[in-house]
Parts: structure tokens; C-alpha cells; sequence
């Protein structure tokens, strides 16, 4: 690592006042690095308005100095920037253009990102908000690390993906790479679905589901990465009663992001899910479903193997003696959880190793603030290094600290009546 940072202060040949700070240097696997960014700024030059008086007879397609280094070397380099720097340096030269789209640049780029060895939550962690704002869904960003270490911040409004005319709901479906699905709902269907990039603003709409308006019918929706074919999938479970029927029947769809098509697969395998988003944990989609046992409904976790598209069902810990009334389902940092409502607070068990019943640990109980007995928060979306939980409480983000037991609120400017939140990386991977 040593040599590395050498090298990038020897290729960009900037002076001392210039150089990234100690600071920087002393973590070299951490991606954000400001002075790295400024040095390549004022060395390659950026183009100047006219681009006509630029060129001269002996112009290379890499700008001066870079120009003398292997292109591997410039990738290497470049790798580490973030993605706002890299999207500005589009317009350096074709060659960072084309770089920037290539599939194996864009792999190494997200690999430095998610191990990056910074602490938690870091500057490339964002956090997508909706709010409502009749008659259409708002669709909100903020920094994660402001929410944390700031006494408020602002949330940008992102128009790249815009429902207002059409639509009255966005549903956040999921997160995996930087990639957000959405789906749209109105009065008249229920088969939107579009993949988005909101740092590069990219957008793409799946095509249409096909599924019938049914009787007390719905449709949720679960997006993951399936490895063994290196592509991203979304999951459509259409659930609905025929006229007079007393149970609801299942029909599932998966379009693989390749084809670009929907296709049949086996129907849910276990009862009926719930009306919610299949969370991404190990290469699998679960939900929690409704299932009769022992001549009584039940709620089970009923997961989706997205590379075998198998259904199996994910056993729930031995509570004990507790008596849960409701269950919800989430992830946190990286690790499929559930959060369960007891008398007057909310218990969060974590399943360590995904699919090993012996490995679901309770992590802490958070204690209601008031109401006891009725469901308060949301599943937490992060928990940071410090061991504080950020989750959705009655319409506002709050973050709870285990270690006093005490709360505080999020003042996020610009985000009222928040519906829901989902977090996302910021990465060049395209839809």
C-alpha cells in the first residue's frame, strides 16, 4: 500500500501544500480520499470551454502526464476515487469514458467500495427516503454519516425517477450494489417495476408483468444478485382470491436483469407471504408468510434461493418464553434479522449464519417510548460501530443508543410524513 500512494504522488507530481494529508495516507484501503481527487484534478487539466483551441497536432487521448503512465497503472489510480469524481472526469478524454463503462473496471471499483476499511456508517453510505406529497410519492436522499454525526441535514430530492403524473405510490423494494428497485403503484395496476442508479442517474423499466386484476388481489416484490450467473433478478409474487375461493393462490415471476424478460417459476412454495419486500440476505429473498399449522395460521420465514429458485423455510429461534405478537423481517449489516413486539418494547434477533437456526442471537430490546403493546418501530436499517440504531419511528427517523437506553431524533430537512427508507451504496453499476 505503501508503494501505491507513492506512486500516486509521483504520477500526479503535485506540491507539497497539495499532497493528501497524513491522515489520508495512513489508511490506504479507505477509497475517499479528497487530496487524490484534487491532485488528478490539477494535473490532467480540465478541458477549457471551447474544446476547439485545445487540440493540437500531437494531442494523445490521455491527458498530459497521465499519458506516460500504463494504463493499468491509470485505472489502479483511478479506482479509488468516488463516483461523483469519476463521473466528472468523464469529460476528460475518451478513454476515461470508456473506462468508466467497462464491466471489469466497475467490478473493482464496487469490491473497493463495500470492503473499504472505514468506520461505520461511512461517506459513500446513503439513505433513500419517500414521503408523501399528495397526489404523488417524493423520492429523498441524505448522507448516512450526516444523519450520525450531524445535528441535521438536508435531504436532496431526486427527480431521475419521476412518478408525479402517473403514479400515487413508490414502493422501495430493495437495495443490492447501489441498484434500487422501485415499483409504482396506482388506482388501476400494480406492475411497475424499474431498476435505478441514483449516482448515475440511470434509469431502466422492466416490462410489464401481465398479471390480471384478481379479486383481493396484491403483488410484492423482492431484487437480489444471483452469482452464479453474475446478474442481478427481481422476484414478483402475485397473490390473489378468485370470486368465492376462501384461499389466496400464488403466482411468481423472475426477470433475470440479462434477458430482460419475465418468466414463470414454481409457485411460493410455503402459504401466502406477507405484503412486503423480500429481503436480500446470502444470495436468497425472504418474506414472512402466513401458513396453517397445526389446524391454526402461523407466520413463518419462507425464503427464495435465487440461483436454484427453490423455496425452503428458514426456522425462527427458540424464544423461550416470550410470547411475540407480530414479527417483521429486515437486514442488518449484512445479516438477515427480525424484529419481534413483546409487552411494552421490540426484541431484534440476528441469524449470524443465514439458514443455521442455532445462530439467531437476540441483540438487544428497545423499549417503547409510549403506547406498549402496538408495534412502534421499523426493522433497523443500520447500526453503527458505536452500537447506535438508526429505524423509522412514527413517520421520523430516531436513533436509539443501547448503552444509556436513551434516543435522539434525525432532523432531516425536507423529509416529512416519511413512508419509507432504504439504504444504498454509491457505485457505477448500471441497470
Amino acid at each position: 500500500m505503501a508503494e501505491k500512494n507513492d506512486l500516486v504522488a509521483g504520477s500526479c507530481r503535485k506540491d507539497q501544500s497539495s499532497t493528501p494529508s497524513s491522515s489520508t495516507r495512513s489508511n490506504p484501503s479507505a477509497p475517499h480520499r479528497d487530496g487524490l481527487y484534487d491532485s488528478l484534478v490539477h494535473e490532467i487539466r480540465m478541458p477549457p470551454q471551447n474544446p476547439k483551441k485545445a487540440k493540437t497536432s500531437n494531442q494523445s487521448d490521455h491527458p498530459p502526464y497521465l499519458s506516460t503512465l500504463p494504463d493499468e497503472i491509470i485505472a489502479e489510480i483511478l479506482s479509488w476515487l468516488p463516483v461523483k469524481s469519476l463521473i466528472r472526469f468523464r469529460c476528460v478524454c475518451k478513454s476515461f469514458k470508456a473506462l468508466f463503462s467497462d464491466p471489469q473496471f466497475i467490478k473493482t471499483h464496487l469490491r473497493k467500495i463495500t470492503s473499504s476499511s472505514e468506520s461505520k456508517p461511512n461517506h459513500y453510505e446513503k439513505i433513500v427516503l419517500t414521503c408523501v406529497r399528495p397526489p404523488y410519492t417524493l423520492v429523498k436522499s441524505c448522507s448516512l454519516y450526516s444523519i450520525y454525526n450531524e445535528s441535521q441535514t438536508d435531504a436532496v430530492e431526486l427527480d431521475h425517477f419521476s412518478l408525479r403524473d402517473k403514479y400515487h405510490y413508490t414502493w422501495l423494494v430493495g437495495s443490492c450494489d447501489g441498484l434500487l428497485c422501485m415499483a409504482a403503484y396506482n388506482t388501476a395496476e400494480q406492475n411497475y417495476v424499474a431498476l435505478w442508479n441514483p449516482s448515475t442517474r440511470v434509469v431502466y423499466r422492466l416490462p410489464g408483468l401481465g398479471f390480471g386484476n384478481k379479486s383481493e388481489g396484491y403483488t410484492c416484490f423482492g431484487f437480489g444478485y444471483d452469482s452464479n450467473i453474475c446478474d442481478y433478478k427481481v422476484v414478483a409474487v402475485f397473490c390473489f382470491r378468485n370470486w368465492g375461493d376462501s384461499e389466496h393462490k400464488t403466482r411468481v415471476k423472475i426477470c433475470t436483469l440479462g434477458t430482460k424478460s419475465w418468466r414463470r417459476i414454481e409457485d411460493f412454495g410455503y402459504g401466502v407471504p406477507y405484503d412486503v419486500s423480500g429481503k436480500y440476505v446470502n444470495g436468497s429473498l425472504s418474506w414472512p408468510a402466513m401458513c396453517e399449522r397445526d389446524s391454526r395460521l402461523a407466520w413463518i420465514i419462507v425464503s427464495l434461493d435465487l440461483a436454484k429458485e427453490t423455496y425452503k423455510e428458514i426456522l425462527q429461534p427458540d424464544y423461550g418464553e416470550d410470547d411475540y405478537d407480530s414479527i417483521s423481517l429486515g437486514v442488518v449489516n449484512g445479516c438477515l434479522c427480525m424484529m419481534c413486539d413483546i409487552a411494552d418494547s421490540a426484541d431484534l434477533w440476528v441469524m449470524k449464519d443465514f439458514g443455521v437456526r442455532q445462530s439467531w442471537t437476540k441483540l438487544l430490546s428497545i423499549p417503547y417510548l409510549d403506547d406498549p403493546g402496538v408495534m412502534q418501530y421499523s426493522i433497523p436499517y443500520y447500526i453503527a460501530d458505536n452500537g447506535e440504531v438508526l429505524m423509522e419511528g412514527k413517520d421520523v427517523l430516531l436513533i436509539y443508543n443501547p448503552k444509556d437506553g436513551t434516543f435522539r431524533y434525525s432532523v432531516i430537512n425536507g423529509a416529512r410524513r416519511l413512508v419509507e427508507a432504504e439504504l444504498y451504496i454509491e457505485t457505477l453499476v448500471s441497470p
